[in-house]
C-alpha cells in the first residue's frame, strides 16, 4: 500500500472514530432520558478497484424493535384506561361507603328497620314516631346525596373526556407534523434525528389516550390508525378529534374528521371515533359515563323506587293518630280530563278528633257511570273523569259542614277536612279501589310517607286511546347506542297537543327506525323493546320538552321512557314534607272500615307499624336494571346486591388494571433492553473507538515519520 494510502487509512481512521465517540457520549448522556434509543454506529470499508483506504460511518441508526414498541403502545392503552376507572372507583366507594359501616345504604335500611321494630316495645309513640321519620330522613338524604354525586362525577369524566380528546388531536398533528420534520432529515442523509424520538414521545402520550397502531414507513414517516383502522396520520393528512361536553344524558360523540395537512380543510365526512376505541383514557372515560356510573345510578333509582312503593303502599293503608285534618297527595301527572280509570271502592272518613266516626263517604267505580253515597244515604253518580271525582268529593265534603273541600290541579289531589280529621281505605277487601294495582290513596299519594320528584309508579292506569293533553307541542329527542357508545341513530319526535296515547307511541316508534319500539301493557306501563337484532343497544331519552296541562311532568317522565329514566327517581327522593315537619303525621295505626265501627283508629294501635315492621322480610318486585337482574327480594337484600355489583366492578377493574399495569411495566423493560442505553455496552464501546482512534493516530505518526525519511534521502 503506498504511503497515501496509508494515510487515508489512518486519517479517515481517526474522523471516523471521533465521530463514534461522539454517538457513545449521546448515549451516555441521555442515559435517563425517557423514549432515548439509544444510536448505533454502522462502518464500512473504504477502498478503489479492492484496494482499501479507509473506514467511514455509513449511517447511525436508532435501535428500534417494531413489535415491542407497538406492544408498549398497546400495553400503554389498556393500563390507562383502568387506571382512568380505578380513580372513579375509588370515589364511588368512598361516596357510598361500605355495608356495616354506620354510613352506607344498607346501614341506613336496617336502622330503620331497627326503629320500626323497637317502636313497637316503646311507651312514648311520640319519641317512636319522631326516632322513625329521624331515620327515614337520613337515608333518603343519603340516596339523593348518592344520586347528585353520581351526577356529579358523570359531568366530572365528560368534562375529562373534552380535555382528553383536545389534547390528543393535539397530540395527532404533533405527530404529522414530526413526520414532515423526520423526512426532510432523512433525504438529508440524517436517519437518527432527534425529531425520531419527539415522535415516539408524542406516540406515547397519544396510546394512553387511545388505542392505535403505528406503521413505519421507508421514507422515516409513520402512519397511525385506530386498531380497526380509521386514519389518525397518513401522507398529506391528519385527522382533528372534537367533543363537546354534553349534560345530563345529552351526551354526544367524539368527532373525527381528515384534515389535509397542507390546507387545514377538511376532507370527506365527519365520523364518530366512539365505537372505534377499545382501549385509552377515552374508553375509560365513556365507559364510565354512559355504563358505569349511569347503570350504578340506574341501580339506585331502582333501589329508591322499590322503598318509595313499597313504604307508601303501606303507609297509605294506615292513619296517624289523630287522623290529620288535611291530606295532599304527590303529582300524578295526571289532568282533571283523564279518566278516572279506577274500579272497586273506597272510602274517605271523617272523624273527630279521638278517631270516632262522624261522617262516610263512600265510593264506588265498578258502577256506571261511578257513584258516591254519604253517610250511607242514596248514592248519586258523577262524570268518570279524574276531574268528575274530585268535583264530587269536593260536593260531598262541603255539604258535611265543618269546612271540607277537595280539589285536583296541577297534578295533585288535596283533601280538607275542615274540622273533621281525614282517613281514607278500601271497606271491602274483596274490592279494593285499583288503579293500575294501586289503591286510591296510594295513587294520588294522599298519605305517602316518601316522595320522588317524579311519578315512582309505572303503571299510570292510562290506556291508548287517552288523550295526551299537552300544554302546547312538544319534542322528545331520542338516541339509540351500540353497546360500544356510538350513536346508531337520532330521533326527534314532535308530540302535537291533540295526539293520543297511541298516536305518541306510534310516532315514537316510526321514529326509531326499527332499532326498538315502545308499548303499552293494561296498567298503563311503558316498556321499551330493542330489537333482537341489534343485541346490547339502549334507548336513551336526551331531551323531552312535553308537559302534560300545567302539571310539568313530562310524557317520558310520566311513562319512564328510556333507559335512564329510573335514574331520575334517587335525585330527589325524601320524607313527605308534612311528616318531616311534624312526626306525628307518621301513620302507625290502621283504621277500622267495618261498616258498624265507630272507633276508626285508636289510640295505641300500632297494626299499621306492624305492616311496615314487615318490610324487613316483604319481598318486592325489582325489573332489570343495569347488572342487577330481575328479582323478587327484600329491600335490603337488593340494596346489598347493589353494594356487592359496585364491589364486583371495583375488584374486576382492579384485577384488569394490575394485569395491565404489570404487562406494561414488561413490556417496556423488554424494549429498554433492547433500545435502551446500556452503560456497560456504551463504555466498551468508547474503549473500542478510543483505542482505533489511537492505532489512527499512531499510523499517522508513522506515515509522518516515513515522509520525513524520504524526504532526508538525499
Amino acid at each position: 500500500m503506498a504511503l497515501n494510502g496509508i494515510l487515508s487509512s489512518a486519517l479517515t481512521a481517526m474522523q471516523t472514530n471521533t465521530s463514534a465517540l461522539k454517538v457513545v457520549s449521546q448515549n451516555i448522556s441521555n442515559l435517563n432520558t425517557a423514549n432515548y434509543a439509544r444510536r448505533e454506529v454502522n462502518l464500512s470499508a473504504l477502498g478503489a478497484a479492492g484496494i482499501p483506504s479507509g473506514v467511514t460511518i455509513e449511517d447511525v441508526t436508532r435501535v428500534t424493535n417494531q413489535y415491542l414498541t407497538q406492544e408498549c403502545l398497546a400495553a400503554s392503552s389498556s393500563s390507562s384506561q383502568y387506571d382512568t376507572a380505578s380513580s372513579f372507583y375509588d370515589q364511588i366507594n368512598a361516596l357510598l361507603g361500605s355495608p356495616g359501616d354506620g354510613n352506607s345504604l344498607t346501614s341506613k335500611i336496617s336502622d330503620v328497620l331497627g326503629k320500626l321494630a323497637s317502636a313497637q316495645l316503646s311507651t312514648n309513640v311520640g319519641s317512636s314516631q319522631a326516632s322513625i321519620v329521624s331515620s327515614l330522613k337520613s337515608l333518603t338524604s343519603s340516596v339523593s346525596t348518592i344520586s347528585s354525586s353520581l351526577d356529579n362525577m358523570a359531568t366530572q369524566a365528560d368534562s375529562q373526556l373534552a380535555t382528553t380528546v383536545t389534547g390528543a388531536s393535539t397530540l395527532i398533528k404533533q405527530i404529522y407534523d414530526y413526520n414532515n420534520l423526520i423526512k426532510a432529515a432523512t433525504l438529508q442523509g440524517n436517519t437518527d434525528t432527534a425529531y425520531l424520538d419527539q415522535r415516539d414521545t408524542a406516540l406515547k402520550n397519544l396510546s394512553a389516550d387511545m388505542d392505535i397502531r403505528v406503521t413505519p414507513q421507508s421514507d422515516g414517516t409513520v402512519q397511525v390508525t385506530t386498531t380497526d383502522g380509521i386514519g389518525l396520520v397518513g401522507t398529506g393528512s391528519y385527522s382533528v378529534l372534537s367533543y363537546k361536553p354534553g349534560t345530563g344524558t345529552g351526551y354526544g360523540t367524539i368527532s373525527v374528521q381528515d384534515t389535509n395537512g397542507n390546507t387545514g380543510q377538511p376532507i370527506g365526512t365527519v365520523q364518530s371515533l366512539d365505537s372505534h376505541l377499545t382501549a385509552g383514557s377515552m374508553r375509560g372515560l365513556i365507559d364510565l359515563r354512559d355504563t358505569t356510573i349511569a347503570g350504578i345510578q340506574n341501580e339506585l333509582g331502582s333501589l329508591a323506587k322499590g322503598m318509595a312503593n313499597a313504604f307508601n303502599e303501606i303507609h297509605n293503608e294506615s292513619s296517624a293518630y289523630p287522623p290529620p285534618t288535611e291530606l295532599t297527595g304527590h303529582n300524578t301527572g295526571l289532568l282533571a280530563s283523564d279518566s278516572l280509570g279506577f274500579t272497586g271502592k273506597s272510602e274517605f272518613v271523617l272523624t273527630n278528633s279521638s278517631g270516632v266516626k262522624q261522617h262516610t263517604i263512600d265510593f264506588n267505580f265498578d258502577n256506571s257511570p261511578p257513584s258516591l253515597s254519604v253517610d250511607g244515604g242514596a248514592a248519586s253518580t258523577f262524570t268518570a273523569t279524574v276531574g268528575g271525582f274530585a268535583t264530587a268529593l269536593n260536593g260531598a265534603l262541603s255539604g258535611l259542614g265543618g269546612g271540607g273541600s277537595a280539589s285536583f290541579a296541577n297534578g295533585v289531589l288535596s283533601v280538607d277536612g275542615g274540622s273533621y280529621g281525614v282517613v281514607v281505605g278500601d271497606p271491602d277487601s274483596t274490592h279494593p279501589s285499583s288503579r293500575g294495582g294501586a289503591g286510591l290513596s296510594q295513587f294520588f299519594g294522599l298519605n305517602d310517607v316518601l316522595t320522588t320528584s317524579v311519578p315512582s309508579l309505572s303503571n299510570t292506569g292510562m290506556s291508548a286511546s287517552d288523550a295526551l293533553g299537552l300544554a302546547a307541542n312538544g319534542q322528545i329527542k331520542f338516541t339509540v347506542k351500540n353497546p360500544n357508545g356510538s350513536v346508531a341513530t337520532s330521533a326527534a319526535v314532535t308530540i302535537t297537543t291533540g295526539m293520543t296515547v297511541g298516536q305518541a307511541i306510534t310516532a315514537i316508534n316510526t321514529s326509531l327506525g326499527g332499532y326498538a319500539s315502545v308499548s303499552l301493557d293494561a296498567n298503563g306501563a311503558m316498556t321499551t323493546t330493542v330489537n333482537t337484532n341489534y343485541p346490547g343497544y339502549s334507548l336513551q331519552v336526551t331531551d323531552d320538552s312535553t308537559a302534560r296541562g300545567t302539571t310539568g311532568i313530562s310524557v317520558s317522565d310520566l311513562f319512564g321512557l328510556g333507559a335512564n329514566a329510573i335514574s331520575r327517581l334517587s335525585s330527589g327522593f325524601t320524607v313527605n314534607a308534612d311528616i318531616a315537619s311534624s312526626s306525628s303525621r307518621l301513620a302507625l295505626a290502621r283504621p277500622n272500615l267495618s261498616p258498624t265501627a265507630t272507633q276508626i283508629v285508636g289510640s295505641g294501635d300500632s297494626t299499621g307499624l306492624q305492616a311496615l315492621q314487615a318490610l324487613a322480610s316483604k319481598e318486592v318486585s325489582f325489573d332489570k336494571v343495569a347488572n342487577l337482574g330481575a328479582q323478587t327480594t327484600s329491600l335490603q337484600n337488593y340494596a346489598a346486591a347493589l353494594y356487592q355489583d359496585i364491589a364486583t366492578q371495583s375488584a374486576n377493574n382492579t384485577t384488569a388494571k394490575t394485569t395491565q399495569d404489570d404487562r406494561l411495566t414488561e413490556a417496556q423493560a423488554r424494549l429498554s433492553n433492547n433500545s435502551g442505553v446500556n452503560l456497560d455496552e456504551e463504555l466498551a464501546n468508547m474503549i473500542i473507538y478510543q483505542r482505533a482512534y489511537s492505532a489512527g493516530a499512531r499510523l499517522l505518526t508513522t506515515v509522518n515519520q516515513l515522509y520525513d525519511s524520504l524526504l532526508s534521502i538525499q
